[in-house]
């Protein structure tokens, strides 16, 4: 009779463990609506967002995921087209009933959906630098790329100052990333009392700057600062190096990647642009703040997909602020309920707009209603491609 007991014993215990791994099966997960350029122009953008999502995702999920729910990813390919982006933010908000938007690789993209993303009343995150995105601060949209000036060009200045250059010249996409560029460029060089040699732009999909290095040249120029993206920044210099231009170059840090240093070979050598310090993890000393976070994310996707890409930062940060934000949500709330529904994409957005000090990879972000960057000045580092690899510059 005693054994009968506890075989029965046992038997209930196995029905309570099986019971609540159904309810953990049955919990409907926080979804996350994923609008990235997988293909396309700035299709380098989107591959290495996904990648780092996918790996944050997979490491939240591992660790119990958040409330006692997992968090699935819904990816759109947006194929660098805004107005599919913008088709795509509308499926994730009414169809697929995401709780929260993410990744956004492009500037173009990201502006395009801002409209569609404050009526729906979803927090979105963004993955690029246009500063317009977030300023003036719209109630729903949050960014994590640093902007221009807090994070690339006026470190780029410096550098071609520190290293001797008289006569810089500019030029730039004609772009929202490219503009954005060119304004604060204006005002990096007005605060550094810099009067540029000459300013050149040039319209996306341009397979050839004769003309405009041509000008450049003309100029007097001895520096050059590119703001690109990858293809066009690399057709640029090497056109500059065969027209003969001898000047130092540098770039805005929408290059920075293994694609570039494919793409720019044997020219893209000694090219100085800026990076979230994950791109060079291991040259960190132990004592940065950042070196723990910073070195997991490379390790996990050097491991998986090779040369790492510091776009996977993006929604590294994004997915672990996401969770974070989670946290603080009436656990209770279904997101599988159109009621609960709203109720949790107003408690994520309020959330998320509290986070102080978090170390993630892009920075340490301190949101606020009136900060939906986040991002402090010098939060990214120069880098330098030597040897076919993005190293930590270090002046010399």
């Amino acid at each position: 009779m005693k054994k009968l007991g506890t075989i029965i014993a046992v038997a209930c215990v196995g029905v309570v463990f099986l019971l609540a791994g159904l309810t953990w099966a049955q919990s409907a997960p926080y979804t996350i609506g994923v609008v990235v350029d997988l293909t396309g122009r700035q299709s380098n953008l989107g591959i290495g967002n996904k990648r780092g999502l996918d790996i944050a995702i997979e490491s939240i999920n591992a660790a119990g995921g958040v409330n006692g729910r997992q968090l699935k990813a819904i990816v759109y390919d947006s194929e660098s087209d805004t107005a599919k982006g913008v088709i795509s933010t509308k499926r994730l908000i009414d169809v697929d009933k995401a709780v929260v938007l993410a990744g956004y690789s492009s500037s173009a993209t990201s502006l395009s959906c801002i409209q569609t993303v404050e009526t729906g009343k979803i927090p979105m995150f963004c993955s690029a630098p246009a500063d317009k995105i977030w300023k003036p601060t719209k109630k729903w949209v949050f960014n994590v790329v640093p902007r221009q000036m807090e994070a690339s060009i006026p470190i780029l200045l410096k550098n071609l100052q520190d290293r001797s250059v008289k006569k810089i010249a500019y030029i730039y996409i004609d772009t929202a990333y490219g503009q954005t560029g060119k304004a604060t460029f204006d005002e990096a060089c007005k605060k550094m009392s810099i009067t540029p040699a000459i300013v050149e732009k040039y319209a996306p999909g341009s397979t050839d700057a004769g003309p405009q290095i041509t000008h450049i040249k003309a100029a007097g120029a001895d520096g050059l600062l590119i703001t690109g993206n990858v293809p066009d920044t690399a057709m640029i210099i090497k056109g500059a190096k065969e027209l003969g231009f001898t000047g130092i170059i540098v770039s805005d840090y929408a290059i920075v990647g293994p694609e570039f240093i494919e793409l720019a070979g044997k020219d893209g050598e000694g090219i100085v642009s800026t990076s979230l310090k994950t791109l060079v993890a291991p040259d960190l000393p132990e004592n940065d703040p950042q070196k723990k976070v910073a070195m997991d994310l490379y390790t996990k996707y050097t491991k998986q997909f090779g040369a790492f890409s510091l776009y996977a930062g993006h929604t590294w940060d994004e997915a672990y602020m996401i969770a974070e934000a989670l946290k603080k949500v009436d656990p209770k709330l279904d997101p599988s309920k159109d009621v609960d529904l709203v109720k949790i994409r107003e408690q994520l957005r309020d959330n998320i707009e509290q986070i102080k000090n978090f170390v993630g990879q892009n920075g340490i972000f301190n949101y606020s209603p009136d900060n939906h960057n986040g991002l402090g000045p010098d939060c990214y580092v120069p880098v330098v491609i030597e040897g076919g690899q993005w190293k930590l510059y270090k002046a010399k």
